[in-house]
């Protein structure tokens, strides 16, 4: 299903997208590869002030890359807002750039939502090398201290006034 933007422009009451995407993958984006199970309604009106109001209530799945294996992880989201429509880049608002799908129209609303930074919940295995190896945060935090490094540990620092 397409939105024309000149479509939205005329609407009488209010125009109702039901959204229902079993899957769209997602190119040239690093945190995210593809959504799933998206379902829900966008909705188009406009309000007293005569400006066009986004509303919209998906929820679905997000397949995002393991921010150490690269494997997939499912991160379910529930997204429900309104916001005004903006013609202009410039403008604040929901930026609609012209006649788009419905599952591009429900990408860039999921977009801003998109976690940096996913980690899978099973353990990992961590690589280890010849005289290397990576450190779990785990390990990380009770690693010794270098007892030549001991001493910075009791400095302090006192502010000087003027």
């Amino acid at each position: 299903m397409e939105i024309k933007l000149k479509d939205l422009k005329v609407i009488p009451d209010k125009r109702v997208y039901p959204v229902d995407i079993p899957c769209y993958e997602v190119k040239d984006n690093l945190f995210l590869r593809r959504l799933e199970d998206v379902k829900g309604e966008v909705s188009f009106y406009y309000d007293t002030a005569d400006d066009l109001v986004i509303d919209y209530h998906v929820k679905g799945k997000m397949i995002c890359p393991c921010a150490i294996t690269l494997e997939d992880v499912e991160v379910p989201f529930s997204l429900q807002e309104n916001d005004l429509v903006s013609f202009d880049e410039s403008e604040e608002g929901f930026y609609l750039k012209g006649d788009m799908s419905i599952e591009e129209l429900v990408y860039s609303i999921v977009f801003p939502e998109v976690p940096i930074k996913v980690v899978k919940k099973e353990k990992i295995e961590y690589s280890r090398g010849d005289g290397w190896s990576f450190l779990s945060e785990e390990e990380f935090r009770n690693e010794h201290i270098d007892p030549r490094l001991a001493i910075l540990k009791e400095l302090t620092f006192e502010e000087e006034e003027e």
